[in-house]
């Protein structure tokens, strides 16, 4: 049996939904990191977020993954701080390579961002949801602000 290519999908936590539920772009990674995981990625999940973390593994645990396979980081609100928290747990669990489940729009920063906090990282290309308009511009703006504070 081959060793998977990654140590840990990382799934990046987004805005819950109205009801606090997984809104429909986080519901999306989810899905997309457990078929990353099912499609042999990597042995562990990894879920960030401080409010929807814990929601995201009971969903994942939901669609097959079983519990013990999935951390959990909660304190991150930024995908800087997803990055860091999520470092930290990696190397604390002797994980190096990291597969990172984000829409297309984010995956350039986030990937970008956990390069700089010492995670081999790559991103999981998934079909998603067109991207809103203000998701994009919102999205040149963050990349910008990372780059002048050398985040990326």
């Amino acid at each position: 049996m081959t060793a998977a290519p990654f140590d840990v999908v990382v799934v990046l936590g987004a805005a819950l939904g109205p009801e606090g539920d997984l809104g429909a772009v986080l519901a999306e990674r989810v899905l997309a990191g457990v078929e990353a995981w099912r499609a042999g990625a990597a042995p562990m999940m990894l879920m960030t977020g401080r409010y929807e973390a814990e929601l995201m593994k009971r969903r994942a645990v939901k669609l097959g993954v079983p519990a013990e396979r999935v951390l959990v980081e909660t304190a991150a609100l930024t995908t800087r701080e997803n990055a860091t928290g999520c470092a930290a747990i990696m190397r604390a669990h002797g994980m190096q390579r990291a597969l990172i489940v984000t829409q297309t729009f984010h995956r350039a920063r986030a990937v970008a961002t956990f390069r700089r906090a010492g995670v081999a990282a790559e991103a999981w290309r998934f079909v998603h949801m067109p991207t809103r308009f203000g998701m994009s511009v919102r999205e040149v703006v963050a990349r910008a602000a990372y780059r002048a504070r050398g985040w990326i």
